[in-house]
């Protein structure tokens, strides 16, 4: 992306002149903790406290204060929810979120993630600070199981950025970003001295599902460690088929489905004169059986099966230092992370009177490592008070795969091995003018390349990117928000997209079809504007508080990247379009297509009263796309049609009453509208998403004569309605009505 120098000063100047962050209503401890969950737990009960107040409100964090402080659209879901509606897995978290949707997801450990219709690696994902990737090379994915398979139990909060933040993260969040962070020792003692150990169990009958975990902790007041163990199991889920009518009330069917995940985690932090030492190690382990060829329900009656196995280990070293000057406030991290997928497919499928046999393991290895240093830089003069913040990290990533064909012993490579490297920079700035005004300015700069061991003759990739950020919040009264906010980002080619190599015969009459490396591929680049308002009211006459917020937003990126075929013949050894009965080849690589558009509206809520608290979203998306790959005449149409992967129009409600001491009951609702803004073809298929009202009820009950034994139970699609939130979906479901339960006792 082009930035003139002129642009470039100004943005420079700008955390100067505009001096910075605390909230009106907060405190700058409680702003800078409000505004970044990632930070590791609090050391001291003080400390613990005021996360509490910023963290808390009622059982689901759907839209906190501070949410409403900062230019940008934020969702934070705290432990609290996560518990009472015994999410078995962290999709089950996200998907009442505005414009979160998740797709592929009719098995447990499955499920492609996306914000404001972006997947795929065009949104970032982080645990506890380490990036997990979406292993896709364009539209494809390269791997059944979710990034984010650990357990939900032992997440303390998820923190959901809507719209682009390059500044923060880099290549990839176009759409926005998720930040898990998983609890440690003191998250458990309140930031006090302690030992013990949290024992919990749970079910569920719709998918089969069973779980068991373990955390045992110990902290000081300068120690802490925690180490957390869990197993889940899933079997086969039960679906509601679709009649004529297009649903079928009553778990009339059965998906055939095997699945595990264990995982560990030991988290390990330090306080000493030094300064402060976290240390986060984890490794997990998921498979998923009985899976159709390709998992496509197309193939669910034929005698093959795919069995996919992920593995993942990660490590990071952390360390903070803060001096006895504003000036020095030091935060370096140090990670290390492998991920390994196994795919084995073993049987055949039958057509007519042909047979073809499949017996192959298909495997591919990722490992990153990474460095990263920030220092931040504070001052307070009166109503003007500002952090700087200036980072720097660089990062290399390799990746491999390799493929067995069992029935011939041939081995393959599709990929090859490949690597990428990237150094980036960076300024942010937040900011305060006495009460009415805040700021957020930032610049980043990346340089990154790519190579392959592979296909060295095609050449690298290499090219350098400026992402950037302004954004303004006015307080114009106490109750009255206004907010803007202008970004510009973009995602380079990851290293799948770039170089992947095949050849097959496809087509009648029968046609050279191929993919290539394509080291050319440029940079998506993405600009967004989002503008808003939000309300808060406090201590009313009918409620203790009432938090809004709208927000509306237009993002657009150019060089979007897809595979896209290109049909043509040869002349004099040129390559001509030419249509499918001419054609003598097709080129399937990886290309810089055209352009996205999303834009829409979001609307968040939250409402507490005494006993009462209360939570509404809906979010509305339109996107648009101009490049779509027509695979029968081999061409990319240009002209701009809606794009199937925007989400349903959604409602999402949510009520918890706390009854007495001992029992909560909690009620949420998902209502999706018909989605019907598609391509012809699509609607001319009948391929449409259907609306669909899911009603989920949860008890939580803690028992007066154990206080450390909490039992949880719950329905969730309590009405049995058949639906699918995709529109290529037709002819699949997602569960019926799943009762759970569980219990944990706290030694």
């Amino acid at each position: 992306m082009s930035v003139s120098p002129g642009y470039l000063a100004f943005m420079a100047l700008i955390p100067w002149v505009a001096l910075p962050v605390s909230a009106a209503q907060s405190s700058p401890k409680v702003a800078q903790a409000a505004t970044d969950v990632s930070q590791d737990s609090p050391k001291t009960a003080a400390d613990a406290s005021d996360l509490e107040v910023i963290q808390v409100i009622g059982t689901r964090l759907n839209l906190q204060q501070k949410a409403l402080e900062v230019p940008r659209s934020m969702t934070i879901v705290t432990d609290k929810y996560i518990q009472d509606t015994q999410a078995s897995q962290l999709s089950d978290v996200l998907i009442q979120t505005p414009s979160i949707s998740v797709s592929d997801n009719d098995r447990p450990l499955m499920g492609d993630i996306s914000i404001r219709g972006f997947g795929n690696e065009r949104i970032n994902l982080q645990v506890d600070g380490v990036t997990y990737k979406q292993y896709s090379d364009g539209s494809n994915n390269s791997s059944y199981i979710s990034p984010l398979d650990l357990d939900p139990s032992i997440v303390k909060a998820v923190e959901i950025t809507r719209g682009a933040d390059g500044v923060a993260t880099g290549s990839g969040a176009i759409g926005g970003q998720i930040k898990v962070v998983t609890k440690g020792a003191w998250d458990y003692t309140s930031g006090n001295a302690g030992s013990g150990v949290l024992l919990r169990a749970g079910m569920g009958d719709a998918d089969d599902m069973r779980r068991g975990g373990v955390s045992a902790y110990h902290a000081s007041e300068a120690l802490a460690v925690v180490l957390h163990a869990n197993r889940r199991t899933f079997g086969d889920v039960e679906v509601n088929p679709r009649d004529a009518e297009g649903s079928l009330r009553g778990q009339a069917d059965k998906l055939a489905n095997q699945g595990q995940s264990d995982d560990l985690r030991l988290k390990v932090n330090l306080e000493s004169r030094l300064g402060r030492f976290d240390s986060d190690t984890f490794y997990t382990e998921s498979e998923i059986g009985e899976l159709p060829f390709g998992n496509n329900p197309r193939w669910l009656g034929q005698a093959l099966t795919e069995t996919e196995t992920a593995t993942r280990l990660s490590q990071s070293f952390g360390y903070q230092y803060q001096g006895d000057t504003p000036w020095l406030n030091l935060n370096a991290k140090a990670y290390y992370q492998a991920y390994e997928k196994e795919r084995d497919q073993l049987g055949k499928i039958v057509l007519g009177p042909s047979e073809y046999p499949f017996s192959s393991l298909a495997t591919f290895k990722d490992t990153s490592f990474g460095l990263s240093l920030t220092n931040s830089i504070a001052h307070d003069s009166g109503d003007f008070r500002g952090q700087a913040l200036m980072f720097t990290n660089i990062e290399r990533s390799e990746f491999d795969d390799k493929a067995m064909d069992r029935l011939t012993d041939r081995s393959s490579t599709y990929y090859g091995t490949s690597q990428g490297d990237t150094l980036a920079a960076g300024l942010s700035h937040e900011a305060d003018y006495s009460t009415w005004l805040s700021t957020e300015a930032g610049m980043r700069f990346d340089a990154f390349s790519n190579s392959s061991d592979n296909y060295p003759e095609f050449g690298e990739n290499s090219d350098q990117q400026w992402s950037v950020n302004l954004g303004m919040t006015l307080r114009p009264t106490d109750w009255l928000r206004l907010y803007s906010r202008y970004n510009e980002s973009f995602r380079g080619a990851n290293l799948r997209e770039l170089y992947k190599k095949d050849e097959w015969v496809c087509h009648r009459p029968s046609k050279a079809c191929y993919s290539e490396p394509q080291p050319d591929l440029k940079p998506e680049n993405s600009r967004n504007i989002e503008v808003g308002m939000g309300l808060v009211f406090n201590d009313l006459a009918f409620a203790d508080q009432v938090l809004v917020k709208l927000n509306w937003f237009d993002t657009e990126v150019e060089n979007y990247i897809d595979t896209a075929p290109y049909m043509y013949k040869l002349v004099d050894g040129q390559k001509v379009a030419a249509s499918p009965a001419e054609a003598t080849h097709r080129d399937y690589s990886s290309k810089n297509i055209g352009m996205l558009y999303s834009k829409g509206i979001e609307f968040e809520m939250t409402y507490q009263y005494a006993s009462w608290d209360v939570f509404a979203n809906y979010s509305r998306v339109r996107m648009d796309v101009e490049g779509v790959p027509n695979f029968y005449l081999g061409t990319i149409e240009a002209e701009r049609q809606p794009y199937t992967r925007a989400p349903q129009d959604k409602i999402n409600l949510g009520v918890s009453w706390q009854m007495f001491d001992e029992l909560r009951l909690s009620w949420t609702a998902s209502l999706g509208k018909d989605m019907q803004r598609l391509p012809e073809l699509y609607l001319e298929n009948d391929m449409d998403a259907k609306g669909y009202q899911i009603h989920n009820l949860y008890l939580t009950y803690q028992a007066p004569w154990l206080a450390s034994l909490e039992l949880r139970a719950g329905v969730e699609n309590l009405l049995d309605e058949t639906y699918s939130m995709w529109p290529d979906d037709e002819d699949t479901s997602l569960p019926g009505r799943n009762v759970k339960l569980a219990l944990s006792y706290h030694f």
